[in-house]
């Protein structure tokens, strides 16, 4: 009988995974009290292709991007790489560490505090324009992911972590009045999409009813930015 020291639960079959974390197993293969099911849905496996799918889709917008607002060079492909690094690690957690998703937050929230620092010491606007609100913008993708997956047991279970991504996507609005933001698409888009999902959530993990007005303020900014002659970031 196999044995998974993660779950500490033994399972009968020749199985390589638990099927709880996919850990793996460890101890001799017993014969399996039930012919043998296809597994038609492997969430580990779906949450991994759907956030594959996701940040090719983000690198093609960022590339279109980067082109069109002439984005300096160095910043275009470090944005990239952290971007590429982060879904590496994030894949990786998900497939080998038996309870990932609490660390993904986490992760999150490390990287956002080392940006702030960051900024504190050097005070360059690059963190405050794009390094923050791509942060939080995917750190909102994660969330979506976690709740096509898991559904209900995302809110059951990480229910203040959500709240929290929430709150967090709103922070780069404040970057716009303390004049930290001069190009600020992205910390507008990362403000939409949070009260986006704030107000596509159920009411336990909705903030005030205020971020309505900011919603709406927000779209107004991205139009009033949109009818702009020059939409480009100056150094």
């Amino acid at each position: 009988m196999k044995h998974c020291d993660a779950c500490n639960v033994d399972f009968t079959g020749d199985m390589a995974r638990c099927p709880l974390c996919q850990n793996e197993l460890r101890g001799e293969a017993s014969p399996a009290a039930f012919p043998a099911q296809q597994i038609y849905l492997r969430p580990r496996r779906l949450a991994v292709e759907i956030i594959t799918f996701v940040t090719g889709a983000i690198l093609l917008l960022h590339g279109f991007f980067s082109y069109l607002f002439s984005w300096p060079i160095p910043i275009a492909s470090a944005s990239a790489a952290a971007l590429i690094i982060s879904v590496l690690f994030i894949n990786s957690a998900i497939l080998h560490v038996p309870r990932p998703l609490r660390l993904m937050f986490r992760y999150f929230y490390i990287m956002l505090a080392i940006a702030l620092v960051w900024f504190v010491a050097t005070m360059n606007h690059v963190v405050t324009m794009f390094v923050i609100p791509i942060t939080c913008l995917v750190s909102l993708v994660f969330d979506v992911v976690l709740l096509i997956v898991l559904r209900a047991k995302a809110i059951d279970e990480y229910a203040k972590y959500l709240a929290f991504d929430i709150v967090a996507g709103l922070m780069p609005l404040t970057f716009i009045p303390l004049g930290w933001a001069p190009w600020d698409v992205l910390v507008m888009v990362s403000g939409l999409v949070s009260t986006n999902q704030a107000a596509a959530r159920p009411a336990r993990l909705r903030p005030p009813s205020a971020l309505l007005g900011i919603r709406q303020t927000v779209l107004g900014l991205i139009a009033s930015c949109a009818q702009s002659p020059d939409l480009g970031w100056k150094p």
